[in-house]
């Protein structure tokens, strides 16, 4: 997966021009022939981008291209034959469409998409017109998906959120409206006024990174009590899949006594590959193996769903006869936002 732009984090409707299609922001423009209201024929083809690999989602096309995201649509309003005039449906009474006009347009396209999708999540009742599964066709080159059987109106387009195959990132769209039918005129701002009961729509993506956790599992065979505690430390570099560092920190794991204990790492951006070397085995303990581990650390999400398990390496040392002791801690600083540094220990001791 290649990502060139910016990833943001957190969930964002991203309201904003993007969101309202042409089709919507000028229908008022020109007049065109009568809507014909009673069709119930209409197509809404939905592609994972629809300006090709210049388009606003050519980052994420490889994604996109092995993936399946569902798209339920929800038809929110009926329409006139002038198509300005829009009538809500059940479940949606509450949407204003008299606010619209000429100089407002999308501010309140955009209020409203953002008020139909609260309705909908406040009443799960409500079903779909249909839903387009997008995905790649078996010899195609673009991920799309088609909903057939609308009837003319207003819809609301809501992606399921998903995440990418190997579930390093998550996928989450923003709702949008959409009209039924369009016109040429009204998607581009010329040509033809005549009525399109057939129309291709895009997604609006927000990339969200996944994290994971890496187990570092110490085993300590035997231990000397006279020496008192033991610290063992850890170097961890985690690659992506280009080879460029994007982990890099040092852990430790102390003991005061014989065992096996377990030092969890979380936050580790999801897919890097991570490389785990004993760089200090206790003054006087022996590493009975390399010394060093490589896994690949899986995501949250993807535990979660079964799809891999929680990366871990494993060292096992023993005592070696000496008589030096071997004690640290490692400290850690994190600032407070105020120009200060909160101070944190994450040494895992086997007894406090």
């Amino acid at each position: 997966m290649k990502i060139k732009k910016k990833i943001k984090k957190g969930y964002v409707f991203l309201l904003g021009a993007i969101l309202i299609l042409p089709c919507i922001s000028l229908l008022q423009a020109q007049a065109a022939g009568g809507i014909d209201t009673g069709r119930k024929d209409c197509i809404l083809t939905v592609s994972a981008d629809v300006n090709g690999s210049a388009g606003a989602n050519a980052d994420y096309l490889e994604d996109f291209n092995e993936m399946t995201i569902s798209v339920p649509v929800y038809r929110v309003a009926e329409v006139d034959q002038t198509g300005q005039k829009f009538t809500p449906v059940e479940g949606f009474e509450e949407l204003d469409f008299g606010a619209v006009n000429k100089s407002n347009t999308a501010s309140v396209w955009e209020s409203l998409a953002e008020q139909a999708a609260e309705l909908l999540a406040g009443n799960p009742q409500i079903e779909p017109a249909g839903t387009a599964e997008v995905r790649r066709p078996e010899g195609g080159s673009l991920a799309v998906g088609e909903v057939r059987g609308l009837a003319t109106g207003m819809y609301l387009v809501a992606p399921e959120a998903c995440y990418n195959p190997d579930y390093t990132v998550q996928y989450v769209f923003a709702p949008y409206l959409t009209a039924l039918p369009c016109s040429e005129y009204t998607l581009n701002g010329e040509g033809s006024d005549a009525w399109i009961y057939e129309t291709t729509i895009g997604l609006k993506p927000d990339a969200q990174p996944q994290y994971g956790k890496l187990n570092i599992v110490k085993n300590l065979k035997n231990y000397n009590e006279t020496l008192g505690k033991a610290t063992f430390v850890f170097h961890i570099i985690g690659k992506d899949k280009a080879g460029e560092i994007k982990y890099d920190e040092v852990e430790s794991l102390t003991f005061a006594a014989a065992g096996s204990n377990t030092l969890t790492l979380e936050k580790i951006p999801a897919g890097l590959t991570v490389t785990v070397t004993e760089i200090y085995s206790g003054a006087s303990y022996k590493i009975e193996d390399s010394g060093q581990a490589a896994t690949v650390v899986w995501s949250d999400a993807a535990v979660e769903a079964g799809a891999a398990q929680e990366a871990s390496v494993s060292f096992t040392n023993s005592y070696d006869g000496g008589n030096r002791g071997g004690y640290g801690v490692t400290n850690h600083f994190e600032s407070d936002g105020g120009g200060g540094w909160n101070w944190q220990n994450p040494t895992v001791s086997a007894e406090e």
